[in-house]
């Protein structure tokens, strides 16, 4: 495959922790989807500086935000990728507060898509979107409760809601590094969501 060719699966990491269980399964997911031949990038939202959207309006007549921070360096990452997975933890019932923040600010792409009825990518066949994320509790409706958000993302970044992975009781052992099966999981997920 050359590598003009290749699928392009972008990771976004919405964990406020350096060392973590969505990070470790993202990873995982990345690393299979490479090793099946694609190329890879994972961006941890807690490394940049971005704020959250201001609704100011100002991408109402080109669909491009103005706000100038790190978002305007993601927004051309997500618009080139072949295929989207985010990596969150549950807190709160919902996606984390980095990770909304940059949903949020896809705000500039739904208003390309739905107002101004322009294609959001130039990417041609199906983009996938992939969510993963933990919780530390036992009460796994929580995944439900954060799934509407991610849906919402990724129909407005031209993204199908492919699949999914979660894992609760992470505040307990085992650690996430000793979860065969779920590890495994994601690595059969990172091979299938660049499989024709």
């Amino acid at each position: 495959m050359s590598e003009s060719s290749k699928a392009r699966v972008l990771g976004l990491l919405g964990s406020p922790r350096t060392r973590s269980n969505t990070g470790l399964l993202l990873g995982e997911v990345l690393a299979n989807a490479a090793e099946a031949g694609a190329e890879t990038e994972s961006i941890s939202l807690r490394e940049l500086t971005f704020r959250s959207c201001l609704h100011c309006g100002g991408c109402d007549a080109t669909g491009r935000c103005v706000v100038q921070d790190d978002w305007q360096w993601i927004h051309p990452k997500i618009r080139a990728a072949n295929h989207l997975v985010l990596a969150s933890p549950i807190q709160f019932s919902g996606v984390s507060g980095e990770m909304k923040s940059m949903i949020d600010r896809a705000q500039c792409f739904w208003v390309e898509k739905y107002r101004l009825k322009r294609p959001v990518t130039d990417v041609t066949g199906e983009r996938r979107g992939l969510f993963v994320a933990t919780c530390g509790g036992s009460d796994i409706r929580v995944f439900d409760w954060a799934k509407p958000t991610v849906r919402a993302f990724f129909a407005s970044v031209g993204v199908r809601y492919w699949g999914e992975l979660f894992e609760a009781h992470t505040d307990v052992s085992p650690p996430m590094s000793e979860r065969a099966d779920v590890l495994a999981k994601a690595r059969a997920l990172g091979r299938r969501i660049v499989s024709p």
